[in-house]
């Protein structure tokens, strides 16, 4: 944590923390697929994936994801 932005007694913590982290390729692909298919950012599902994972979150962005898929491609 000692990499954590400093900020003034007055001002808020900061809520994201910046880190390093080595992942699989096929999975960074997979984020970076499903962040393009969103309009998102791969960063902002990973966060979300691991919410839910570690929360048991239910309705988070790869559960919207999965659901619009369903409807647009049930309909062609």
């Amino acid at each position: 944590m000692s990499k954590m932005k400093k900020t003034k007694p007055d001002e808020k913590e900061p809520t994201k923390v910046r880190i390093t982290t080595y992942l699989d390729e096929d999975i960074l692909n997979l984020l970076h697929q499903m962040a393009e298919d969103s309009g998102g950012k791969y960063q902002t599902i990973l966060n979300q994936v691991l919410r839910n994972q570690l929360f048991g979150k239910k309705e988070g962005v790869l559960a919207r994801i999965e659901r619009l898929e369903k409807a647009v491609f049930e309909k062609r």
